[in-house]
């Protein structure tokens, strides 16, 4: 009795390894919470408890027949998938619906992996009950096979689905249809596997057995297929267009931003030739004439030239609204080292980092930005440090400060719009917050 028992503990760990392994495979794109291996323990733990507690009232219930077996294992593997859920969201800073989705595509592609390994089964044992007895023995060539076949599916998957899915388009997963997706996992993916497994158990012909194998392994497939495509890479496609759209908003500004600064240089060639006159004795003006003289000038004193005309002018447009808010605005900047850069990329690189530092620098006392850019070996960095009350410090997730207003859904973009640029670059950006100083340092 004691041995069986150890026989189907190991069985049901086996399987138990695969599954957690497959809802690895997709939930390995989200930041994992604080204390994982705490969290990891914790989950094993409560892992051994339930799997003893089962198997003890296994050994006190009657027995039942094979039909009702397979529909208890039914049961319990969609309890499974859906305690797999809840553990992910244990482990993992991830929504209700992103755990939903790495839960049933891992369950998915370990079905697939399992059905695989069932197929090429039946060319070395058939089918019948004897071909089920050996297939389910610890430690047997069946079990050696599952685990061959399921590591090379695990293997294939991985370059193919995970190292596609970044951690912001996981975690942006919000498409409630995800309860429909889980029902077709338990439905289509468990509940046609059991049969299929029953079919065989009853001795049906071997070529049916490997067409209706073929059908689940089809299944398995488009149930991947269309998580990843309807719940993934339509948000990303739908990122990419706003991020595409706001790319050209700031390329409309641009064109307009050139045409003032174009409007200013020539005010202030008029300018200085009526200065020339006063100066020459010319006819007096009032101290209001001369007031608006001294604005003008102003204007043009906050001219930045850099050697790159996109910079120079939304550097332009900044420090002018830094002088009426009381800013103080450091540049120093080698705008050369931006060559490389497309113009629409530098206006929305630059204008939401100084968006965000001007916003952050009206509250504290010292209302002050320092603007660095540089090249070093080849390596362009682009720093911006900038003041900020400690009352309202930020929180990161995901490397990036989150926004403070309360319409998070229309805000935060420009944060997530800045590494994107970077990286399309081959560049990063790391962002800091330490005693009311924050640090945005971007290299290219």
């Amino acid at each position: 009795m004691m041995g069986s028992v150890a026989v189907a503990a190991m069985s049901a760990s086996s399987l138990f390894l695969r599954i957690a392994l497959g809802i690895g495979l997709f939930a390995a794109a989200l930041q994992p919470r604080d204390h994982l291996a705490r969290r990891l323990a914790l989950l094993i733990t409560l892992y051994i408890s339930v799997l003893t507690v089962l198997f003890c009232l296994s050994a006190i219930v009657p027995g039942v027949s094979r039909a009702q077996g397979y529909a208890v294992e039914m049961v319990l593997f969609s309890a499974i998938l859906a305690a797999c859920s809840a553990a992910v969201t244990f482990l993992f800073d991830a929504s209700v619906w992103a755990a939903l989705f790495c839960s049933s595509a891992g369950y998915a592609v370990q079905n697939l992996a399992s059905g695989w390994s069932e197929f090429i089964w039946l060319f070395i044992a058939g089918t019948g009950p004897e071909a089920a007895l050996d297939r389910e023995a610890p430690l047997s060539t069946f079990t050696l096979l599952t685990w061959l076949i399921t590591l090379a599916t695990y293997a294939i998957a991985y370059p193919l689905i995970t190292r596609r899915l970044n951690r912001h388009g996981l975690e942006q997963v919000g498409d409630k249809s995800m309860i429909t997706m889980m029902a077709m996992v338990m439905l289509m993916v468990i509940g046609f596997d059991l049969v299929i497994k029953s079919l065989c158990e009853l001795g049906i012909p071997v070529v049916y057995a490997v067409l209706l194998r073929l059908v689940h392994g089809f299944i398995c497939v488009f149930t991947v297929w269309m998580e990843y495509e309807l719940l993934v890479n339509r948000k990303l496609a739908s990122e990419r267009d706003t991020t595409e759209r706001v790319l050209a908003e700031h390329e409309r500004q641009y064109q307009q931003s050139r045409e003032s600064i174009e409007a200013i240089n020539i005010k202030c060639h008029d300018l200085r030739h009526q200065i020339r006159a006063l100066a020459n004795g010319g006819a007096v003006v009032n101290p209001s004439a001369l007031a608006d003289v001294a604005r003008e000038v102003d204007v043009y004193d906050a001219a930045v030239h850099t050697g790159n005309e996109a910079l120079d002018t939304i550097l332009t447009e900044k420090s002018l609204i830094c002088q009426r808010e009381g800013i103080t605005l450091t540049c120093v900047a080698d705008g050369a080292a931006l060559d490389f850069m497309a113009s629409a990329d530098i206006y929305a690189l630059f204008g939401n980092a100084l968006d965000n530092a001007i916003e952050a620098a009206r509250r504290p006392s010292r209302r002050s930005i320092s603007l660095v850019v540089r090249r070093t070996m080849g390596v362009t960095s682009i720093s911006v440090e900038n003041y900020f009350d400690p009352a309202v410090e930020p929180s990161f997730k995901d490397g990036l400060p989150q926004t403070t207003k309360v319409d998070k859904a229309n805000h935060g973009f420009g944060m997530r719009s800045m590494r994107a640029i970077a990286e399309r670059y081959g560049g990063t950006l790391v962002a800091r917050a330490k005693d009311g100083t924050f640090s945005l340092d971007i290299m290219l």
